[in-house]
């Protein structure tokens, strides 16, 4: 105790340091899984910061566990706010829909050039998503796949790399692995952070760039690639996703009325991540690819999916190809360039 009255400052530095870091450990397997973080950089603690960052909040772990103990007794009421940042934790395993059934092509013949295309129009959902779903963290899948099978009867054209010469490509921490590991940079310009979100993106200073409306002030641009979604999982519902990539998609053509814009599904996880992690899975994945891909019209706005060329047999991101689990290995990106290249519009 004498050493205490000596050093209050001390002890209460250290006792916060360690609470910290508990509550990082605490997160890990949950609301802080999504967070990027190397031992070797910064403590455990500085998840809890990062996160918080991304309106990710300590006290959310004890909401997750309050609503998984009295999940069986939760009613549903008529019309339920589903307030935007509420994480909680997926309350037990949900089987996830074949991903190979949003992701394969489906061929159509080239449209004569002599008629005048018109742009598709947006798909509205089958559903809501229920309280239930809401709660357990599920996102649930409100569109099916129409809007995927649909975007896929366009038929791209391959492209060489100076197609690239006037885009700008908007990403997480994925983008940026495409940045660094592949020569598009040379080509494009990219804004692109780690732990972007769909509702941080058009407000975001890139490292003194400047903010996406900035980027589209400066300069001209004729495509623009967009691939956000990995850090939403386990925020809000299908709806509020949506909404606000609604929202992004169209800002980014009002400012930029005569650029391709090219939504990029949100790449899958390994079936290792998929069948452990209770909100970065496939099922979420594929539920919200399946709502972005409705916003495609096939004439300025084109959704396009890796995980046709980065996903295995079973339609998870191939072990090998990873070493988180999430992210590329820096030599794999190459498949997603070549995947871009048979992608043009």
């Amino acid at each position: 105790m004498k050493y205490i009255k000596k050093c209050p400052l001390f002890f209460l530095l250290l006792g916060t340091g360690l609470l910290f870091s508990i509550i990082a450990i605490w997160g890990r397997g949950g609301i802080y899984s999504g967070q990027d973080y190397d031992p070797m950089k910064a403590p455990i603690l500085s998840v809890m910061f990062t996160a918080m960052n991304d309106d990710i909040y300590p006290w959310q772990l004890l909401e997750r566990e309050s609503v998984e103990a009295g999940s069986d007794n939760v009613k549903v009421q008529e019309e339920a706010p589903a307030p935007e940042n509420e994480e909680v934790q997926l309350a037990g395993g949900t089987p996830s829909p074949s991903p190979k059934a949003t992701s394969t092509p489906i061929p159509s013949p080239t449209p004569s050039p002599e008629v005048e295309q018109t742009p598709l129009p947006r798909l509205e959902p089958l559903r809501e998503s229920t309280y239930e779903e809401y709660i357990n963290h599920v996102s649930a899948d409100i569109y099916g796949d129409a809007g995927v099978i649909r975007a896929a009867e366009y038929e791209f054209t391959t492209v060489e790399e100076g197609y690239f010469d006037d885009a700008l490509f908007i990403g997480d921490s994925r983008t940026v692995g495409l940045r660094d590991y592949t020569d598009i940079a040379e080509h494009a310009d990219f804004y692109c952070e780690t732990s972007l979100t769909i509702y941080k993106v058009m407000e975001e200073n890139f490292k003194g760039k400047g903010t996406i409306e900035d980027a589209l002030q400066n300069k001209d641009y004729g495509k623009i690639y967009i691939m956000v979604g990995i850090n939403e999982l386990g925020r809000g519902t299908t709806e509020d996703f949506m909404a606000k990539y609604t929202e992004v998609i169209d800002t980014l053509h009002e400012l930029e009325p005569d650029a391709k814009i090219f939504i990029q599904g949100i790449m899958r996880v390994t079936g290792k991540k998929n069948s452990s992690d209770a909100i970065f899975n496939n099922s979420n994945i594929n539920a919200r690819n399946n709502a972005i891909a409705t916003l495609a019209d096939n004439q300025q706005i084109f959704y396009i999916d890796i995980n046709e060329v980065v996903c295995d047999e079973e339609g998870n991101l191939n072990a090998d190809y990873t070493f988180d689990q999430i992210h590329l290995l820096g030599k794999y990106n190459d498949l997603w360039k070549q995947f871009l290249l048979t992608h043009g519009a």
